[in-house]
Formats: structure tokens, C-alpha cells, sequence
């Protein structure tokens, strides 16, 4: 793992409250109880990316995992960027009913962040693999690539210095 653990802060809808949380790398203990709590990560199968460079978001007063980001370092003067390989929100902080809020938020300004630390100059990449091109538009600013082949039917998504700068100081900076 290239990247460490870094503090970041959510939001409890409820009240407004600032909580403090921690992105960090995943154990092998954590890939476990993602396999056991199908409910709260259904959507990919997390296993897979064991040995991959995979990090968790948790709550700094208790282990319950919250969001999880695969990120690529692609160091090839073609494509010079940090990808986003897979993102997922625990279900329950998902959509009207959430409890928390900024996960995805933190996890994608960490990406950001790494890329700036890795010498990508903020280019942060991912390709959409649901239905969210335009939230990613519009909640972080990604830019839609429509450029199709048949592996990126949707194209991809992309970030630059300015947009990697603003999601930084949006969710990683503040105070």
C-alpha cells in the first residue's frame, strides 16, 4: 500500500454533527467481514480485489467499515493518472434514508489527494460502472469522456488539478 491512513470528518444528517473518521488501509481481517456483511456491500465482490491497494473509511470511535475505494496507480506517460478502480457506500448511508453523509465524498478527495502525493497533478479517473455519470457530474465535478469501447460502454470519468484541488478542500481540509 502506497497511501496511509488519513483523518477526514462525515456528517450525521440528523444533527449536523461533524464526525471524526479515518481512511486507512484494509486488512485482510476487513476483506472477511466484507464477505459476511453481504447487506451493507452488495454491489461488487470485494474479495477480488484482495492484495489490491483497497481502503476503508470507518468512524474513528468503532471498526464498522462505511465506504471502500480500489485505487490503480497508473504510472504510464499515456494515461499518468490515479483511478478510481471501484467505490461503494455501506448501504445504509445510501440514497434519502442515509445517516451519514460525505463518505464518498472523503474516499474520492483521498484519491485526489494521492494523486497530487504520487505526481499525477490532481488526475483522477474512474469509470462509471452504474448509472451515476451525472451525479458524479454534479456532486464532484468529474467530467464525462464519452470515448467507448467495450469495456468503458459509458466512457470514463475525469478529474483535474482544479476539480482534485476543490474536492481536497472540500472534504479533506476543512476544519
Amino acid at each position: 500500500m502506497v497511501g496511509g491512513s488519513i483523518d477526514v470528518k462525515i456528517e450525521k444528517i440528523a444533527t449536523g454533527e461533524l464526525l471524526d473518521a479515518l481512511i486507512e488501509p484494509m486488512t485482510v481481517k476487513d476483506f472477511l467481514v466484507v464477505k459476511k456483511s453481504k447487506n451493507r456491500f452488495d454491489k461488487f465482490n470485494w474479495n477480488q480485489y484482495t492484495g489490491k491497494e483497497v481502503y476503508k473509511l470507518k468512524l474513528k470511535d468503532n471498526d464498522i467499515l462505511l465506504g471502500l475505494i480500489c485505487l490503480v496507480d497508473h504510472t504510464d506517460p499515456g494515461i499518468d493518472a490515479i483511478e478510481i478502480e471501484l467505490l461503494e457506500v455501506s448501504a445504509e448511508h445510501i440514497g434519502k434514508e442515509k445517516q451519514l453523509d460525505h463518505i464518498g465524498g472523503c474516499l474520492i478527495a483521498f484519491a485526489c489527494r494521492e494523486s497530487f502525493k504520487r505526481g499525477h497533478e490532481g488526475c483522477v479517473f474512474l469509470v462509471p460502472k452504474t448509472s451515476l455519470i451525472n451525479y458524479y457530474k454534479a456532486k464532484y465535478g468529474f467530467e464525462n469522456v464519452p470515448l467507448k469501447t467495450p469495456d468503458r460502454p459509458n466512457g470514463f470519468m475525469i478529474l483535474y488539478e482544479s476539480g482534485s484541488r476543490r474536492l481536497i478542500k472540500t472534504y479533506i481540509d476543512r476544519d
